[in-house]
């Protein structure tokens, strides 16, 4: 039986690869877009996200910090397929390996709990896909409709409200 975590990180997972997916399908200068009030660029956002995300799944793990040091300095959107590929894997893994949540973990920033660090993965992720698409749409492009709706409906079977149109493609 699957857990409610391990339904909530797939859903991470899941909305990092549609928005990637649907990033490879726009052309190439799309990465750089930006506009006010987000992190940077979709491209700096997305690494940012990606990178971070490994950084956290490493804490929980009780494993050195992330090295950044061997990753491309432009990621393009292969590259970040493959940090989001390296991230999801990470991710699964962990679901049943966490420590106790209230375990007390070093950060950059102070000790933190485990599940202070586990929660911060799953928002910051929430937050700059959000970005992101406050990006596309500032530069009058429709992003596409990854919240936790979408993702039961697409993914686990839940209904379609009738309101919402056709049925939605499965993923």
């Amino acid at each position: 039986m699957q857990s409610y975590l391990s339904r909530i990180v797939g859903y991470n997972s899941w909305a990092n690869r549609g928005l990637l997916e649907f990033l490879g399908d726009q052309p190439p200068d799309t990465l750089d877009a930006t506009t006010s009030g987000v992190y940077g660029t979709i491209r700096e956002t997305f690494e940012h996200l990606l990178t971070s995300e490994l950084g956290y799944q490493r804490r929980l793990a009780g494993l050195p910090r992330y090295d950044r040091s061997d990753r491309p300095e432009r990621p393009n959107v292969t590259d970040l397929r493959s940090l989001a590929a390296e991230s999801a894997a990470n991710l699964a893994a962990l679901v049943d390996s966490l420590p106790e949540p209230a375990t007390m973990l070093p950060t950059g920033s102070g000790q933190r709990a485990a599940a202070t660090i586990l929660t911060q993965l799953i928002m910051h992720g929430t937050e700059h896909r959000t970005h992101i698409g406050t990006i596309l749409g500032a530069n009058g492009i429709e992003p596409p409709d990854l919240d936790s709706w979408a993702y039961g409906i697409r993914v686990h079977g839940d209904d379609s409200p009738p309101d919402w149109g056709p049925e939605p493609a499965r993923r």
